[in-house]
């Protein structure tokens, strides 16, 4: 985490419009060929109530318009955002691919 780093924490004033503003700024963006996304789901932060969320594109804006009411925290590094999510809106990283047959 840097300096110019903007934690937001949830409860705190501004919470909801900072969010509007990162879902703006990230909505359609796709990023280069090293753009990501991830999850770390580990154990110890599940059983202590959360999850966190990483990603520098439109990722961001999907998981804040469908899952908004579970994040507890943002960091804001400009190009890339980092949110702590509470795990009761946490299904499971093995959710994350589709169920095929055979």
């Amino acid at each position: 985490m840097s300096s110019s780093d903007k934690i937001l924490l949830k409860g705190s004033d501004g919470f909801g419009a900072a969010l509007d503003e990162i879902a703006t700024r990230f909505k359609g963006k796709g990023g280069g060929p090293e753009s990501e996304s991830a999850v770390t789901a580990n154990k110890e932060d599940i059983k202590d109530g959360y999850v966190w969320f990483y990603s520098c594109n439109s990722d961001v804006s999907k998981l804040i318009n469908r899952s908004r009411k579970y994040i507890l925290e943002v960091k804001d590094s400009g190009e890339y955002i980092s949110m702590k999510m509470d795990s009761n809106g946490f299904r499971g990283t093995v959710y994350s691919f589709k169920v095929a047959k055979g």
